[in-house]
């Protein structure tokens, strides 16, 4: 009597990575630390202050409409990731309560409304951007130089929600390129390479982005 074999009939793939959702988000997240801690080095507490509100905003929103498996989702890294991502797009004179709306939008428009991870057919935080330049156009427009104190505000960092605020003691400037097609004057490479320009928190330093 012959015997009988046993197999196991599954679909490919049939080699699997050790490699998972969370820890490859956790991954870009320590690549985004440089650049986290350069826009605060050249842009002060301001920096790190849209920053952080743009995560909270993102957090918030998680929590909020998450249903289930709310705190898996909440420590997988891609509501951290998305709210980095966005606050280094801002100017570091962004209001805190716009980074925040951003960070709302990001994950409630950008990634829950089309069924969560990996589902969105656009990048989160440029969703989120994409609403603050639409709303915000003149905010999210306006630029500062490098800060010499590095506990001071920038812009309107602190103005209350839906009122425009007072600016603080700081100096803005048109970015490089914007110099370069109005006004048609170059920025030297050497402040482009290490970061001594106007720009969005997280773009400015050439050397730290690679």
């Amino acid at each position: 009597m012959a015997k009988k074999s046993l197999s196991t009939v599954s679909t490919s793939p049939f080699l699997h990575d050790t490699a998972t959702t969370p820890k490859i988000m956790w991954e870009v997240v320590y690549t985004l630390i440089p650049l986290v801690l350069a826009a605060g080095y050249f842009f002060g507490i301001g920096a790190m202050g849209v920053i952080a509100f743009a995560v909270l905003g993102c957090y918030f929103t998680e929590y909020i409409f998450t249903k289930e498996h709310k705190w898996k989702t909440l420590m997988d890294g891609s509501a951290l990731i998305t709210g980095l991502l966005l606050g280094l797009t801002l100017p570091p004179g962004f209001p805190f309560w716009m980074a925040f709306l951003g960070g709302v939008v990001a994950i409630g428009m950008g990634k829950l409304i089309w069924g969560g991870l990996g589902q969105n057919v656009f990048n989160p935080a440029l969703v989120g951007r994409a609403f603050l330049q639409a709303a915000f156009p003149t905010a999210i427009t306006t630029w500062m130089m490098p800060v010499d104190n590095w506990w001071r505000f920038n812009g309107t960092n602190l103005a209350l929600p839906f009122y425009q605020g007072t600016p603080v003691d700081a100096v803005s400037t048109a970015t490089p390129l914007s110099q370069m097609k109005i006004e048609h004057v170059f920025t030297p490479a050497q402040e482009l390479i290490f970061g001594e320009i106007p720009g969005s928190a997280g773009e400015t330093s050439a050397i730290i982005l690679l």
